[in-house]
């Protein structure tokens, strides 16, 4: 069995995780490369043709290779019925100043355009949540020599993900941040919510490809201890939203060194998949109010003008803050650069 680092043709076994919604910047994924680990762009919510800008922005900085994230599920929909919970947004709405929401909420699916760009812009690392990518991609993939690493967050989805060609399995912990990759959330509604060292030694244990540990990660001290039970590499997020070259806004970063470790919640309130965020009011209100949760993505969808009036208001309250449960280890900005060695 290849290593992988073998595999991903790096220097580390260290991934910067492809956090979507604008964190994982051309930068950060350059300099994380430059360091000899893997960056990532985080491209589940982008149009194809922003991840053409991206990854040419990225090949513009470093020579090194890096990996696009992508959403193995399809997120094409239409919801025409009236959701109860959008009047509730409202309320939101009126206080920021917004137009009322859309009665009709549309989310278009960029994915097969996407694997066609990574295609073409010869990128050799794809890495997929939410599930395992349709067998025509990833044989469409594999024509083209791309490494797969797919998120999982039991033994069942690492053997699915294993069993249809992957050739890297990220065992995902419950102390992740954001959302995890619970790959059937109407049969788990709060996800899989395995801890990292448990889940980490039932999959060396139960598959044969290379298994990178994921999930409340900050520290040297933790990524040797995991690499001694068998890791090949670890996956980091959270420690990354505070690095200077990350898309983090103001408020977001200041939560984040401002949280402590019991300060993250589980919730669905953003998006409608569970997700590990830092407790704020919209968490707290959303979640108190009765109103029914529309599922991922109409969810997403119909707060995502709130949290993006949340990002340029640079207000923390209404803003998802994502988040891991080692957030409270994090005390400043740094440079990717810095972030890396500090863990190695």
């Amino acid at each position: 069995m290849q290593s992988f680092l073998e595999l991903a043709g790096v220097d580390l076994p260290i991934i910067q995780a492809g956090m979507a919604g604008g964190i994982t910047t051309p930068e950060l994924v350059a300099a994380v490369a430059d360091e000899g680990a893997l960056g990532t762009i985080g491209a589940g919510y982008m149009t194809e043709d922003a991840l053409r800008e991206d990854i040419r922005r990225v090949k513009q900085l470093t020579e090194k290779p890096f990996a696009v994230n992508l959403f193995a599920t399809d997120l094409e929909v239409v919801s025409g019925d009236e959701q109860p919970m959008q009047p509730f947004l409202d309320g939101y709405r009126g206080e920021l100043g917004m137009p009322l929401g859309d009665k009709v909420i549309q989310v278009h699916d960029y994915l097969e355009e996407k694997i066609n760009v990574i295609v073409k812009e010869d990128i050799p690392i794809v890495s997929t949540a939410f599930g395992v990518l349709a067998d025509r991609l990833i044989k469409l993939l594999k024509k083209h020599d791309v490494i797969l690493i797919g998120m999982a967050t039991s033994v069942d989805e690492a053997r699915q993900l294993e069993s249809a060609g992957y050739d890297v399995v990220v065992a995902q912990g419950s102390e992740a941040g954001g959302h995890r990759s619970t790959f059937d959330v109407t049969k788990h509604p709060d996800g899989y919510n395995i801890g990292l060292l448990v889940l980490l030694q039932e999959m060396l244990d139960a598959i044969d490809v290379p298994v990178v540990a994921a999930g409340g990660i900050h520290t040297k001290n933790q990524i040797d201890a995991l690499l001694a039970m068998g890791a090949s590499a670890v996956q980091l997020g959270t420690r990354f939203l505070v690095a200077r070259e990350a898309g983090t806004n103001a408020a977001y970063r200041e939560a984040l060194m401002q949280a402590g470790t019991d300060d993250t919640v589980i919730t669905k309130v953003f998006s409608g998949r569970p997700a590990r965020a830092i407790r704020n009011r919209f968490v707290t209100e959303v979640a108190s109010s009765g109103v029914p949760l529309p599922p991922f993505p109409v969810q997403n969808q119909m707060t995502k003008d709130i949290r993006t009036a949340g990002k340029k208001s640079e207000l923390a309250e209404v803003q998802s803050l994502w988040a891991g449960q080692g957030v409270g280890m994090i005390e400043r900005e740094e440079t990717a650069a810095a972030i890396v060695r500090s863990l190695v």
